[in-house]
């Protein structure tokens, strides 16, 4: 039995089932929420049901999933000589995420910005539309790990500005300042990302906005759906990198079924149903599509999202956002 937080995982499944036709699969997409709550209930009841954890789980998944030992480490030998030691801590990464700063670019030759503190300008004052980090964890987690790279947003600032950042008696650092001066501005909260990106990609469109948006959404900039860029070059980061985990579930019933699993769904046939433009495998031999930009590129404009930093200061962060939205 399989907790996931993916419609795809079903076409996993059955090309699972294909391979091993002796093993049934039961794959539930009960989303990111679904998947942690389900998990945390079942261990503490000692029901012990589920044998895959295939989600993110975020913050949680760090600092209360793991330590209570929910879910265990499990790297197939087939891949690990293929998959860099980063990629298998604390979890085997199944496929990485970019969230990336974006801009509609059928209104834009470029990106209007070239530093993310520009977003704190009245010029961006509600122009920026982003998923609602007072109610997705997933992203205040990366504006969070925006927070947390204090030292390379405060040499971003004075890039810009040409002296260091006065902090405010609430901002301990550059980066919770311009975490408040962010929300001060005026992000737009939409309930999920298709409703960010047609908030600010729609072709046709008149006037001009940015976002925080997945970059595996090239693929409909392709098919002329949304019209796109990212901001290639902003500094001090194009975005952050999040990831999908696969880990053992404590006492899975099917243990040597579910080993099985996570060995096929990192291979080619089973990830398979990922594999588009924009996503990323950590198999160092995956080959990404012609036009993206590989890993090991991406990852050198990119942060990878720090999950332990989001769950310590998740809540102070919730209320320090909603204190300041606006303002």
């Amino acid at each position: 039995m399989v907790y996931a937080n993916s419609s795809k995982v079903e076409k996993a499944a059955e090309a699972f089932m294909e391979a091993y036709p002796g093993i049934a699969v039961q794959a539930f997409d009960l989303g990111g929420d679904d998947v942690l709550q389900k998990t945390i209930e079942e261990q503490k009841a000692g029901a012990f049901t589920g044998d895959v954890w295939f989600s993110s789980g975020g913050a949680e998944l760090v600092g209360n999933v793991l330590p209570k030992q929910y879910v265990w480490r499990f790297v197939p030998d087939s891949v690990a000589g293929l998959i860099s030691d980063e990629y298998t801590q604390p979890l085997l990464m199944a496929r990485l995420g970019t969230s990336i700063f974006a801009y509609n670019s059928e209104l834009n030759e470029t990106c209007p910005i070239t530093n993310i503190w520009e977003l704190t300008q009245p010029e961006w004052k509600g122009k920026f539309f982003i998923e609602d980090p007072l109610n997705d964890a997933s992203t205040l987690s990366k504006l969070l790990t925006i927070a947390a790279h204090a030292d390379e947003v405060e040499a971003a600032y004075v890039d810009l500005y040409g002296s260091a950042p006065e902090l405010d008696a609430d901002t301990p650092d550059a980066g919770w300042l311009w975490l408040k001066r962010f929300a001060q501005n005026g992000p737009i909260p939409q309930p999920g990302g298709d409703e960010v990106d047609s908030a600010f990609a729609t072709p046709g469109m008149t006037d001009s906005y940015m976002a925080l948006t997945s970059y595996s959404n090239m693929a409909d900039v392709m098919d002329g759906v949304l019209a796109f860029e990212p901001c290639w070059g902003v500094q001090p980061a194009l975005g952050v990198q999040s990831q999908s985990y696969l880990g053992i579930l404590n006492q899975a019933p099917h243990v040597n079924a579910a080993k099985l699993w996570v060995k096929f769904v990192v291979g080619a046939d089973g990830r398979d149903p990922w594999a588009k433009f924009g996503t990323y495998f950590t198999d160092s031999t995956y080959e990404v599509p012609e036009g993206q930009k590989p890993l090991d590129e991406m990852m050198t404009m990119t942060w990878f999202i720090d999950e332990q930093y989001a769950y310590d200061n998740m809540i102070q962060a919730r209320d320090f956002y909603l204190l300041n939205l606006g303002k």
